[in-house]
């Protein structure tokens, strides 16, 4: 076979796709000699703005893609294009737009609740990355179950527990970290449910400063993600609880740092309202940091047994189970063993296999 994969993604400053198809692309090469393949980007590093993505994925992939004969093409996020003889496979991540539309302007909201969806008509199969986003899919878009694979994500071998505790001081220096923290990573964006978060972790210091509870002297919330869209009232929402200097925003992190700030937190939390698939959970467990997470979409399929899951909306929960995990180095521990067998159960290269077996299929189809 003659596979072109669409790898925009993997320009410029990385998000969860652009990591997915890293490892992918890395995986394929190294478990796969008898086929061919063809990574295909613009050669833009910037973020496509809509109307660019719009023609990368309707024109400009194709044209490229054509010059190479595939067989098959991998569009491995957003749309599927209308044109081109070949068999086309797409991987939808999540249906977040349709979803929460009033988190997009109308540009973007035109894209992904229209054209995209309209465009799925011509793929001939689909993979998605949790049974969660998959029963969106049929149930949201009517899509034929029998054609959609479920194919997990996984953290990179980058992400394991660190001995060198010079480097980790090192990137906590550079992001001007101070002491121990509490750790989310994800982009600022609405449903990453940040204001409820920082409205928890208030309450967290609070407690903390007058009890004594945690016997941390100085906790610090890290927020790990560079600025999305529709973040201006979680700053606000820190101004007006008067921690602006117990919180701390790194913008972007280097691809090579972000293990070391895994494994510097104390604890790793996850609030968010809804996720495709939600692999900074992962990445955190291989660190061996013990995970708090929301039990919406598809988190309880990731975090399985080996964290907490607690309503998103719950904010007496949070609280008490934040500070039950920091006050209490038995349950860390527990906690660090069991998140790092739940991680080893994920792997980048069983991710590559059944993406390799879902190519067969087509080929056949």
């Amino acid at each position: 076979m003659r596979i072109a994969i669409d790898t925009q993604t993997m320009l410029g400053k990385k998000s969860g796709f652009g990591f997915y198809v890293k490892n992918l692309v890395e995986n394929l090469k190294k478990i796969d000699t008898q086929n061919e393949y063809f990574f295909i980007d613009s050669g833009k590093e910037k973020d496509l703005r809509t109307h660019e993505r719009i023609w990368w994925d309707q024109i400009g992939f194709v044209n490229k893609a054509k010059k190479n004969r595939p067989d098959i093409i991998h569009k491995t996020c957003f749309s599927v294009p209308r044109l081109g003889k070949f068999k086309k496979v797409v991987t939808i991540h999540d249906i977040i737009p349709l979803i929460y539309p009033e988190n997009f302007s109308r540009s973007s909201r035109f894209y992904f609740t229209k054209l995209m969806p309209w465009s799925y008509k011509f793929a001939n199969y689909y993979i998605t990355v949790s049974e969660s986003a998959k029963k969106d899919l049929v149930e949201k878009l009517g899509l034929d179950s029998n054609k959609i694979k479920v194919i997990y994500e996984a953290a990179g071998d980058e992400f394991k527990v660190e001995t060198n505790l010079n480097k980790i001081e090192q990137v906590k220096k550079k992001y001007k970290i101070n002491g121990d923290y509490i750790l989310t990573v994800g982009t600022l964006e609405p449903r990453k449910n940040l204001e409820f978060l920082v409205d928890v972790f208030a309450d967290v210091s609070k407690a903390n400063i007058e009890y004594s509870i945690l016997n941390i002297k100085d906790l610090k919330l890290v927020i790990a993600g560079k600025k999305g869209w529709k973040y201006e009232n979680l700053f606000s929402e820190i101004k007006k609880l008067n921690i602006e200097n117990k919180v701390i925003f790194t913008n972007y992190v280097d691809e090579g740092d972000l293990p070391y700030l895994y494994n510097g937190a104390k604890l790793f939390v996850f609030p968010s309202v809804y996720e495709g698939f939600g692999l900074p959970i992962l990445e955190a467990m291989k660190c061996s940091v013990p995970v708090i997470s929301s039990n919406s979409s598809s988190l309880p399929e990731v975090v399985g047994d080996s964290g907490i899951l607690i309503d998103p909306k719950d904010k007496e929960a949070w609280i008490k189970n934040i500070v039950d995990v920091l006050k209490n180095p038995e349950k860390q521990i527990l906690m660090k063993a069991d998140g790092l067998k739940q991680a080893n159960k994920f792997s980048w290269e069983k991710c590559a296999r059944e993406t390799l077996e879902v190519y067969r299929r087509v080929e056949s189809l």
